[in-house]
């Protein structure tokens, strides 16, 4: 039977996602065990990853883990948080079977190996993300002895740290990323950074920022501001050894961007050599505590875009640092912006007519297979128009999965949700979440989390048809809303037919997505008993027979397993 079994796996820089497929239900299956092989290992040096979860009555202790042929795995995809970049991966997936009371491998139903993966290996482009979930079985087990109301000093004390392993741990391989293109830059005195930030507090970038002195060309604007208030201006105090710009707005502009242009004088001219732009703001929150991204581009063409930008909004910028939006500004950003091979579309804001909404709802609504994301809806975002109208109404197109949350500001008047399908691909409407939440008491193999009361999910990110010949990835700094496209600084970046990196935001949307869904769906569990560990019975696999989840593994597959 091995040879009708499919299993693909795909990776980011930090996971690895494994999923799978057998051709028939298979009798006393109690569920998976996923086992690893490092490369150089033989089939028989090949271990079993260790899960968390076990049967619902199975004694154990808080946090425990075992390996996966003790605790299978009751689900046809499994994401390997055990794996890091430059790891060399297969994977094999063996059923595990009730024989009187005994769970037995059935390897002769196993499929066959994976091909080899490496971890962080995404082509061209870098796609880096942190581990901003807060409300986490991570945080809940370091602070298992710590009271509740200390939980918020607990954390502000490690984050400030820098040998904290929970700062390192969420900031991830994004906080890894920031510091190593900054510290490649101070250690060539050939190269500079240009770059337009919208807030910044993280004091170890700020630290690397001063060290570069007149190399860090900086554009600091005045952030989350209210009327006449300049929040970043005791932040700006800090950064001065830098060749520093402010560019303070008023209601309703917010000066958004978040890039770097790295440039290398070569031949006494300088150069643009790659642009970092994403979601992160260069503060605490934006690098540790809310789920975001970022894309580095080495196209000389786009980072010549970007730097062309830098160099247009500090013309904008009166001598006290007021942003002017003057007629030369919006001109500028008059049109997109593509590379030479046509495959990377830049929109910079205020653009024109919302054409950079346009263009955006072409591809949406092109989409052949799945459209994946993760959003951010500002509590001041008052128009009737965002990206995320469009990707509901193709949720009603049966042959699409559509799956994402989207999170509002808890000042703003809309609920976050988190976008489910049913059985046909409709989307269910509005599943309030009142903020991505986590677990709010301990039960089964879950202990209470950490709660967060404000902004959760931050990335602004679509993934399109990832696993066909023509992905597409939105990311940039805009919100995907009309008043990014007409008011604010911000950038829209479209990425066409990079696999590797549109499956690489893909792992990242799947992770986050799932982590609040199984919490979504049990807190509307009514009766008793709720769902609370793997159940003894070959039945969970008749889960996967039809509706959202038969759909999703068949996405992940490529739609046509």
């Amino acid at each position: 039977m091995a040879a009708e079994t499919f299993i693909k796996v795909y990776t980011n820089n930090d996971d690895a996602v494994i999923i799978w497929k057998f051709p028939a239900f298979i009798k006393d299956c109690w569920g998976f065990a996923v086992f690893r092989k490092r490369k150089g290992e033989s089939d028989a040096d090949a271990e079993p990853v260790h899960t968390s979860v076990g049967f619902h009555d199975d004694p154990h202790v808080n946090f425990e883990m075992r390996p996966s042929t003790e605790w299978p795995v009751q689900k046809y995809i499994w994401i390997d948080y055990f794996v890091k970049k430059g790891d060399q991966v297969s994977y094999r997936i063996v059923p595990m079977l009730q024989k009187d009371g005994t769970l037995v491998k059935n390897t002769g139903n196993a499929t066959a190996w994976s091909d080899e993966v490496t971890i962080g290996d995404n082509g061209g482009a870098e796609a880096y993300f942190n581990r901003g979930l807060v409300s986490s079985q991570f945080l809940a087990r370091r602070f298992s002895n710590v009271k509740a109301k200390e939980w918020s000093k607990t954390l502000a004390a490690n984050l400030a740290d820098v040998n904290s392993d929970i700062r390192r741990f969420m900031g991830g391989n994004l906080l890894d990323a920031l510091h190593s293109l900054l510290d490649g830059v101070i250690a060539d005195e050939n190269l500079s950074i240009y770059a337009a930030l919208y807030e910044l507090d993280e004091f170890e970038l700020m630290d690397k920022l001063n060290t570069l002195g007149k190399r860090a060309h900086i554009i600091l604007a005045n952030g989350a501001f209210t009327g006449s208030e300049d929040p970043q201006a005791a932040h700006a105090e800090k950064i001065k050894d830098t060749d520093l710009t402010r560019r303070k707005v008023k209601t309703p502009h917010f000066a958004h961007n978040k890039f770097i242009v790295v440039t290398d004088k070569k031949n006494g001219a300088e150069l643009p050599v790659k642009v970092f732009t994403g979601s992160t703001n260069w503060t605490t929150n934006g690098v540790f505590t809310q789920v975001n991204n970022a894309v580095v581009l080495h196209d000389t063409k786009v980072a010549d875009y970007f730097l062309q930008e830098w160099k247009a909004i500090k013309a904008d910028c009166s001598p006290g640092g007021m942003g002017l939006y003057s007629d030369a500004y919006k001109k500028h950003n008059n049109t997109s912006k593509s590379n030479d091979k046509g495959d990377i579309e830049t929109f910079f804001t205020p653009v024109p007519n919302t054409i950079d909404m346009d263009k955006a709802d072409s591809y949406i609504k092109a989409a052949k297979q799945g459209i994946l994301f993760l959003m951010f809806k500002p509590g001041i975002e008052h128009s009737s128009r965002m990206l995320y109208d469009t990707i509901m109404k193709m949720a009603e197109n049966k042959d699409l999965l559509v799956q994402g949350v989207l999170n509002a500001d808890p000042g703003g008047s809309g609920n976050p949700t988190i976008t489910f399908t049913t059985s046909n691909n409709k989307e269910e409407g509005d599943l309030d979440a009142v903020l991505p939440a986590g677990i709010d008491q301990t039960f089964g193999f879950w202990m209470d989390e950490v709660g967060k009361k404000n902004v959760t999910i931050h990335s602004k990110a679509i993934v399109i048809d990832p696993f066909s010949d023509n992905p597409v990835l939105m990311t940039g700094s805009h919100n995907m809303g009309d008043k990014a496209s007409r008011s604010n600084d911000d950038n829209l970046n479209i990425i066409t037919g990079d696999k590797m990196l549109a499956q690489a935001y893909a792992i990242n949307m799947m992770s986050v997505y799932h982590h609040y869904r199984w919490r979504f769906y049990r807190s509307k569990q009514t009766g008793t008993p709720k769902w609370d560990g793997n159940i003894k019975s070959d039945d969970w696999q008749h889960w996967y027979d039809t509706g959202e989840k038969a759909n999703e593994i068949r996405f992940w597959l490529g739609n046509n397993k």
